[in-house]
């Protein structure tokens, strides 16, 4: 992978975003799945108290954000090392851009309704 083509931020965020995901993703994991009373009735309840908190909502809304920017941004350095034209690089990165404000917002929409039709008190 060639730093000079794709720039150095790309380059250093992906790797940031790499650190980071795995760490968010371990911890969503170990929170919402894995639990020793998982299998109990009021397992579903307590999942769902939990996800719907101010705080895990802003934890999820940016592990939704790590998520889109690292696999788009993966993609970017995959396509910039086909050395296309500097126009048809200019369409793929509006493409990547727009694709991924569109995942984005798909990501959020589905988290706000979650929590907004299962907040359970």
């Amino acid at each position: 992978m060639n730093i000079e083509k794709r720039g150095f931020w790309s380059w250093f965020l992906q790797r940031i975003t790499a650190l980071l995901l795995v760490i968010g993703m371990s911890v969503h994991f170990f929170t919402f799945h894995f639990s020793p009373g998982r299998y109990a009735s009021r397992y579903y309840d307590e999942i769902v108290n939990r996800f719907c908190s101010p705080g895990w909502i802003t934890f999820h809304i940016c592990l939704l954000a790590l998520v889109v920017f690292h696999g788009l941004n993966g993609l970017w350095g995959i396509l910039v090392d086909f050395n296309f034209s500097k126009r048809t690089n200019y369409f793929f990165r509006q493409a990547l851009w727009f694709a991924g404000l569109i995942l984005f917002g798909i990501g959020l929409y589905i988290l706000i309704w979650f929590t907004t039709k299962n907040h359970v008190v």
